[in-house]
């Protein structure tokens, strides 16, 4: 038997991962200490804010390997 859906259900906090390059891993945790957070909370602000956005698609990256800072004027987590 299929339980029925429920009309409250609690949006529990949940961890999980994501594949991304050393070098984005680095930053994004080095981004997390200056803002006095943590690596999960933060990859999780920036995932929940580019949903909120409607999933936006960027900008094709750049040659480079390496991540470029953002602005602290540009960035998601602040909102």
């Amino acid at each position: 038997m299929i339980p029925p859906r429920q009309t409250n259900i609690e949006d529990k906090e949940r961890r999980f991962y994501v594949c991304a390059p050393s070098s984005a891993y680095l930053a994004l945790q080095q981004e997390a200490i200056q803002r006095g957070t943590d690596l999960w909370t933060l990859g999780g602000s920036v995932l929940v804010s580019w949903m909120n956005a409607g999933c936006p698609d960027f900008a094709p990256a750049q040659e480079s390997d390496s991540i470029p800072a953002p602005s602290p004027s540009s960035s998601v987590a602040d909102e």
